[in-house]
């Protein structure tokens, strides 16, 4: 079978983990089909190259605004008509249904393929104080609709997100079909589990207004006042790192900055739990890392949290179950056990692509 994924970005090489995600998913695609990926805006330059038996090519689309991007989507169209006349692709799937959504939807209009589109960000997001969600642009939804209706399927990656595109009414059906995490690097470490942890809370996500680490802060703050000991560790770097730091000012909070993908797995290994503060999630890797890691997932009611952790719908509800958790071991680990049985059943990787892998079949009859 003959793949073609479109994406805004993906790894330079198998050492780059652009999208970390991503990169696994076309690791483990590519042993089991012919994958071609055009990547619209990363790397920066354009280039033809091979990752994992993947063939890439990347537009180098990154500066490439305003009235420019529609030379960049023609691009692509054209990128995968060639390769189409070399040999006809069976599915087209892009995720994310912005750009590379549509991309997908006009090449496979063009050349009568069927398209797999995958709900990924903020396209059905809409938080105006925060300047957050595609559904704030005037004219969006409007596209937005008509690629998801050039699908033969539409996937979402949480049953979160799922709802989002229903209640919308911007696509007729969507099947929960989520990337996975690799079980295999994130599993519990030999040693006392990390549900055994002390009370540590770790948050793993870029220091931006919709992760709202500000309300993290504020929650935190109530917590060490009942925990004894109490500590957060705060993975991630972004434009609100020195407004957060200047907050979290004479708290027992560690602000890591950017963490090599690799380096995941020991900062989990540190946490009596996961906290997720997030206003939008559309599905949420560090969740299911955590919990695949042996960490149980606290936070707030969206992406994956609700299906894998405890999800909590209020500040005050946040506050009280993480004190409760990190104060009742026996609750804590039943909780981590649960979710990490969870995450290996339905967010494996290997699992994961095999669902998709079965839906390819299933449209590209």
């Amino acid at each position: 079978m003959k793949i073609g994924l479109v994406l805004p970005g993906f790894s330079a090489n198998e050492r780059d983990w652009c999208i970390p995600a991503l990169l696994d998913f076309v690791r483990v695609l590519a042993q089991q089909a012919e994958v071609y990926v055009y990547t619209l805006r990363w790397p920066e330059r354009a280039a033809r190259y091979e990752v994992y038996g993947a063939r890439v090519c990347a537009l180098g689309g990154a500066r490439r605004l305003g009235p420019r991007v529609l030379g960049l989507w023609a691009q692509a169209v054209r990128a995968i008509a060639a390769e189409h006349q070399r040999g006809a692709f069976d599915v087209l799937h892009a995720f994310w249904v912005d750009e590379p959504g549509w991309v997908a939807a006009w090449a496979g209009r063009q050349l009568g393929v069927p398209v797999v589109l995958s709900l990924a960000g903020g396209e059905l997001a809409c938080l105006p104080d925060i300047g957050y969600g595609l559904q704030l642009l005037p004219g969006r939804r409007l596209i937005l609709k008509w690629a998801l209706h050039q699908a033969s399927a539409v996937t979402a990656g949480s049953n979160y997100l799922s709802d989002l595109a229903r209640r919308a009414g911007l696509a007729p059906a969507v099947r929960w079909a989520p990337l996975g995490v690799d079980v295999e690097m994130f599993a519990p470490q030999a040693g006392p589990s990390p549900s055994a942890c002390g009370p540590t809370l770790v948050s793993v996500g870029s220091l931006v207004p919709v992760k709202d680490h500000a309300l993290l802060l504020r929650v935190f703050r109530q917590v060490a006042a009942r925990v004894p000991g109490a500590q957060l560790i705060v993975a991630g770097d972004g434009p609100l790192a020195s407004e957060l730091s200047a907050q979290a000012a004479g708290l027992p909070v560690r602000f890591l900055g950017a963490i090599d993908h690799a380096a995941l797995p020991a900062i989990y290994a540190q946490a009596g739990l996961l906290v997720q503060t997030s206003r939008h999630e559309a599905q949420g890797l560090a969740v299911l890392e955590a919990a695949a890691c042996g960490v149980a997932p606290v936070g707030t009611p969206v992406g994956v949290l609700p299906q894998v952790g405890r999800a909590a719908q209020t500040e005050a509800d946040l506050t009280e179950a993480l004190a409760e958790l990190l104060l009742d071991g026996g609750c804590r680990r039943a909780l981590a056990a649960d979710a990490h049985a969870r995450v290996r059943d339905d967010f494996g990787l290997l699992k994961c692509v095999e669902r998709f892998s079965q839906l390819y079949t299933e449209v590209g009859r």
